[in-house]
């Protein structure tokens, strides 16, 4: 069909960085702005489109003056704001709080600087969008989505705009662009073909479209040129509207039809490499996700029971960081190597940032309890972070050897290798703590000539164990539930045994290290998502015992390839149904990936990835897939879930479950002829920590369990002294319904209030009530299945109301400020 009207939407794709640093990045910001802004002044109609705060805090900066235009232009609705996130984000691989706090900081810097917010979200380079972005998008107060990946080919959808709706039920209004962003026009004639363009391959029904123009990636935005032409090209065609557009004027009138689609689920593939190249970068981002989640937790303790100030600036300033961080080309893998290196810079300031904050807040609350009795031992407070009660392993920096909780109560223990063992010659000292939500447990230690073997293991050095609960010939795992064999050459696992059932839970040898070919594939591995060209494994293995205790045995895999070199801990702990992995791999290949892969004795398999505040099911065909902490595989007789602590790329091939560990590709390989000074991605060392556990019913218990490898206990060895805390435990969180989960605990932007953050993790509408100490008071909700909700209390009320990730509570134009 012949469209009328098109909406021109000028722009200009600001990569703030990617073949170029972040400080090239800020120069073309300053000159494109400036271009726009001075186009506005010749062309009296002319609008433009920008998204990401980051781009207008550069301004600020540089130039107040430039600024102060910028407003004007804002508050005439010509300089539009979109996107209402800190960058363009990657859109599958930051964790859900990620993404909340992409729009707090963002939308609340808009509103606080403008009077406005964005309410139309706009990625348009992100290479592929999570199922629950409409929720996000929504919480996010943005009701429209601008998207251009992936493109037709990669996943032809049958219309171009449709109703997008999250599992929850949230839709927002999508469009896919089809012509590309920074598409340019030098003369009418390709202005034409433009329009030609589009009226031939989109597929909606509308009588109008919108027509993206400008230079991009490395800015430029609108020139003269285009707008010259536009305007003439409006004059030679009378029947046509050409209207310069806001992008809400796109969407409000598309709301007026009444023949729009629905679509419900993801938005993918496209460059599915990136979901597992630069491991440093996607390291450094995990990390600092989780443990500024922690810390803020934390602060909200110390600030409950010790009146310590909440360093919301300091927080805010950290997740700044890590939200450039996310962006698409930096979170991908796909920039150049001097762009990661800026990266790892900014992660390591705001973990620098979250470990201070966790520290300051920590012993400020040590120091609190009542720890004066010596008769008990000398104490150690173990805290927990997250919103509901952990039983984890401790690891504490001194030998010990009889542990006991504030009751008197026996803690089995033991002696385990400590990294200062070259030179003090002494182990740690390793026991299981139980630790209430956000809380602590205190535990005490001693030296106790009696232990008994079971108490303890005293020995000298982790090789020299007393006997204990597990058994091992030096190839075979075992505790209670499982025994494990290794094949002794290989390092592979041959057998994984049930005990309490007999059966066999692989059905083949199990975390094989395989080497995948990818010599054809570029750094984002455009138009190849399948990793399936297994050229050779890992072996000639050497297997040892060094753990064997009352509470852990280890076995230690050292596997190689070419020059390569991977070293495995495996572990059992007493009790445990998990099986966890410390390993390192230094890595020396190039155009090469690492696999682990666990065919498991499933029936009937589905998979199942997380995905930001929530989880998906996906085919079990070996397409590359991103996800968050965990893959799983799930039949009509068992399923298992793979942990992960740093990587966010895996498949499943019919039962076979496959980590990707990391890939090396050149940097920022975009098809360029190679050279001998081409330098790869991932090379040397690389750390990673993974677990493989069963499956229960319901997602809460792996979801959990993805969180507590990710961020554990940690604990704070301390002395002897008076306090007005408890000596034995303090919790200060609970909530009601395993399958309501916490995100964040905080204090509020305006520092007036308490912010909870909860989840629903298995598809159930739930009741639940949330109480403790770090609450104002008691909140009694429901929350809708497989959603997410943000409340805020005021101090100095008792009512809880329900608000955006923005903590304002409407999503028009930014709503009211709580």
């Amino acid at each position: 069909m012949k469209r009328d009207t098109y909406y021109l939407v000028g722009n200009a794709h600001l990569d703030p960085m990617w073949q170029w640093r972040w400080q090239e990045g800020s120069m073309e910001a300053k000159a494109t702005i400036r271009s726009a802004l001075d186009r506005m002044k010749e062309f009296p109609n002319y609008r433009f489109v920008c998204s990401s705060a980051s781009i207008f805090q550069w301004i600020q900066e540089f130039d107040p003056e430039m600024f102060k235009e910028i407003k004007t232009r804002i508050a005439e609705g010509r300089f539009i704001l979109v996107g209402g996130w800190h960058v363009q984000p990657d859109c599958n691989l930051p964790c859900g709080e990620a993404f909340a706090r992409q729009a707090l900081y963002a939308q609340r810097y808009f509103k606080e600087t403008f009077g406005t917010t964005a309410t139309v979200g706009y990625c348009v380079d992100s290479f592929g969008h999570c199922a629950t972005l409409p929720m996000i998008l929504r919480k996010s107060g943005m009701d429209s989505y601008i998207f251009m990946r992936p493109s037709p080919e990669e996943n032809p959808l049958s219309s171009d705009v449709f109703h997008w709706i999250s599992a929850d039920g949230s839709s927002i209004l999508a469009y896919r662009i089809l012509d590309p962003y920074c598409a340019k026009f030098e003369t009418l004639e390709t202005l034409q073909d433009r329009i030609d363009y589009l009226e031939k391959t989109s597929k909606t029904k509308l009588p109008f479209l919108p027509l993206f123009y400008g230079v991009g990636n490395h800015g430029g935005g609108p020139t003269i040129r285009h707008l010259e032409l536009l305007d003439e090209y409006q004059r030679l065609h009378p029947e046509k509207r050409l209207i310069h557009s806001n992008l809400r004027d796109f969407f409000d009138r598309i709301k007026m039809m009444d023949t729009i689609p629905s679509y419900t689920g993801e938005l993918q593939h496209h460059a599915s490499g990136c979901y597992s190249a630069e491991s440093r970068v996607k390291n450094g981002i995990r990390r600092a996700e989780s443990n500024l989640i922690a810390a803020e937790s934390y602060n909200m303790l110390s600030h409950i029971y010790c009146d310590k100030p909440i360093k919301n600036k300091e927080l805010h300033k950290a997740w700044d960081a890590v939200c450039f961080c996310h962006f698409h080309d930096s979170m991908g893998g796909c920039c150049i190597k001097e762009a990661h290196e800026d990266t790892l810079d900014m992660l390591g300031s705001a973990k620098h940032t979250a470990a201070v904050l966790e520290n300051n807040a920590l012993q400020t609350i040590s120091w609190k309890i009542d720890t004066k009795d010596r008769s008990l031992g000398q104490p150690v407070v173990v805290f927990n972070p997250h919103g509901f009660e952990v039983t984890d392993l401790v690891q504490i920096n001194k030998n010990f050897s009889t542990v006991k909780d504030a009751q008197g109560n026996n803690i089995p223990c033991q002696a385990v290798m400590s990294s200062s063992h070259e030179c003090y010659n002494r182990p740690d000292t390793l026991f299981e703590a139980t630790v209430p939500a956000i809380g602590y447990r205190v535990y005490y230690l001693s030296e106790d000539a009696d232990a008994t073997p079971q108490e303890s293991t005293v020995s000298a050095t982790p090789r020299q164990t007393q006997p204990s609960a597990f058994s091992t010939d030096g190839t075979i795992l075992e505790n209670e539930y499982y025994r494990i064999q290794f094949e002794e050459y290989s390092g592979y696992i041959s057998s994984f045994t049930d005990k309490l059932t007999g059966e066999s839970l692989i059905t083949g040898k199990a975390a094989m290290p395989v080497v995948i070919d990818e010599y054809y594939h570029d750094t984002w591995s455009h138009g190849k998502n399948f990793f399936c060209d297994a050229m050779a494994r890992f072996s000639d293995a050497t297997v040892s015992i060094t753990e064997n205790g009352p509470v852990r045995a280890t076995v230690k895999v050292v596997s190689r390839y070419n020059e390569s070199t991977l070293t495995q801990f495996f572990s059992l702990s007493a009790g445990s149904k998990k099986l966890d992995v410390r390993a390192y791999v230094d890595w020396r290949e190039k155009h090469k990936m690492l696999k682990m892969y666990w065919p498991m004795n499933v029936n009937n398999p589905e998979a199942f990835y997380e995905i930001p505040f929530g989880v998906i099911k996906r085919p079990c065909d070996g397409e590359e897939e991103p996800g968050i902490r965990w893959t799983a595989i799930k039949g009509s007789n068992r399923g298992f879930a793979l942990l992960n602590n740093n990587t966010y790329s895996s498949s499943v091939k019919d039962n076979i479950l496959c980590q990707t560990v990391l890939r090396s590709p050149i940097f920022g390989d975009h098809g360029a002829p190679r050279t001998p000074e081409s330098e790869y991605t991932s090379q040397g060392r690389t750390d990673f920590n993974y677990a493989i556990m069963p499956l229960s019913e319901g997602w809460d218990t792996v979801i959990k369990e993805g969180l507590v490898l990710n961020k554990g206990l940690t604990n704070i060895l301390d002395t002897w002294h008076e306090g007005s805390l408890p000596n034995d435990s303090l919790g200060s969180l609970s909530i009601s319904a395993p399958n309501v989960i916490v995100s964040a605990i905080k204090r509020s932007e305006d520092g007036n209030g308490t912010i909870l953050r909860v989840y629903e993790t298995n598809g159930i509408t739930t009741d639940f009530t949330a109480s403790g100490h770090a609450l104002p008071c008691t909140l009694s909700a429901q929350i809708e299945a497989n959603s997410v909700q943000t409340w805020y209390c005021a101090d100095d009320t008792s009512n809880w109301n329900q608000v955006l990730f923005t903590e304002y509570s409407s999503d028009v134009n930014g709503g009211e400020t709580l």
